[in-house]
């Protein structure tokens, strides 16, 4: 099934009467998760539609795009996550522009058409953030209110994952994301360097979203991961960056050794899991006999 294209009018597409899940959910974290399990079982129980309600881009994007986050999951993964979770929901993807930036509240709520809302404790809505649970029901409207999902002493969010993925502590973020951080890619061709020069073939996999999206900033450094190419599954070494000891990129990608693997993985869409902090951070090496030895000495941790 084809995704969903984002709409400059996504509530024209909410059916009547659905239970409806709202937010960001760029991550699809623990608490994100939990405000969606809150609404499937109020939809099956009263028998109603869910609906997901998400948006394309974000305030900060629209007021500074350049200080605009990554994102945790490009669009095509968050469809996938979406539908496995909830399979029966319709999914509207709402861009925010400036006309939706500046919609009244009150226009807004005469467009959920009766709709019985499930949101998070911080959602605010409609121009200068006027509408909240609380306007709602003073309006006729069910809101439900999911409290924040905690982990170590705070709210669980997409900013803690962002920060946690950019100090390579993929531990941390798996731990709030409820599963292993992953990335999907497609295999390009690079400078064929890695296997003649170091012995260790890699699969390279540009870091950016299967929409063009930009992702999340990640540590460079090794990583340990289970790499998926179609229904198989291997472990495997990866080197996130720029590789300045041999290549000097402009821009950061993965170098993915699967070990045990074998055989042409050009034009390949590979899934890279990670769920377990950096083994080291990315540097130079002064010969290409120490960074022969420094992989050797990953390769030992990796297996």
């Amino acid at each position: 099934m084809p995704p969903p294209a984002p709409s400059d009018d996504a509530l024209a597409a909410l059916p009547p009467g659905a239970v409806l899940a709202v937010g960001a959910f760029d991550g699809l974290h623990l608490g994100h998760r939990a405000l969606l399990a809150a609404t499937l079982a109020h939809a099956r129980a009263a028998r109603r539609r869910p609906a997901i309600l998400t948006f394309v881009g974000s305030p900060r994007a629209l007021l500074r795009p350049e200080n605009a986050p990554g994102a945790i999951l490009d669009r095509r993964a968050f469809i996938l996550a979406i539908r496995a979770l909830a399979p029966d929901a319709a999914i509207l993807f709402q861009p925010f522009t400036p006309a939706f930036a500046a919609t009244p509240a009150e226009t807004f709520a005469h467009r959920l058409r009766g709709a019985a809302l499930f949101c998070g404790e911080d959602w605010r809505f409609g121009a200068g953030a006027e509408g909240d649970p609380a306007f709602l029901r003073a309006r006729g409207f069910d809101v439900r209110v999911v409290p924040y999902a905690q982990w170590r002493g705070g709210r669980i969010s997409s900013t803690r994952i962002r920060g946690a993925l950019a100090e390579g502590r993929l531990d941390d973020a798996a731990a709030m994301l409820g599963r292993p951080w992953s990335f999907t890619g497609t295999v390009v061709r690079g400078r064929g360097l890695a296997g003649p020069s170091l012995g260790v073939p890699t699969a390279n996999i540009p870091y950016r979203g299967r929409g063009g999206e930009r992702m999340a900033p990640l540590a460079h450094g090794v990583y340990r991961a289970v790499a998926q190419v179609g229904g198989r599954r291997w472990p495997a070494l990866l080197n996130f960056g720029t590789a300045p000891s041999v290549k000097g990129l402009a821009e950061p990608l993965f170098e993915a050794h699967l070990l045990g693997a074998s055989g042409d993985l050009y034009g390949a869409e590979i899934t890279l899991s990670l769920s377990e902090p950096r083994l080291r951070p990315e540097r130079a090496f002064p010969t290409l006999e120490a960074l022969r030895a420094q992989i050797r000495a990953d390769l030992e941790a990796c297996r």
